[in-house]
């Protein structure tokens, strides 16, 4: 078994791909149904696998990058 058939490997590119999809649709749904459709899962067994994997849940995840993305604009100027 190679590195890349590794089961946690597999999971880190889920993860990964969801990560990614959450920081480019910040604005859509974020759902737990629609990101373990991204990371083509079972809604629980994304829930679990994403929060052993990042140590937050997806709720927490999607708080924090919006909260980011809202910190970086106050420092542009974006938001007044």
């Amino acid at each position: 078994m190679t590195r890349h058939d590794h089961p946690a490997a597999t999971y880190e590119a889920r993860i990964r791909r969801v990560t990614r999809y959450i920081v480019d649709t910040p604005d859509g749904d974020l759902s737990l149904d629609a990101l373990a459709d991204v990371a083509a899962m079972s809604r629980f067994h994304f829930h679990r696998v994403y929060a052993a994997m990042t140590g937050e849940t997806v709720a927490q995840a999607v708080r924090r990058l919006r909260l980011h993305r809202a910190g970086k604009w106050l420092v542009q100027g974006v938001i007044r």
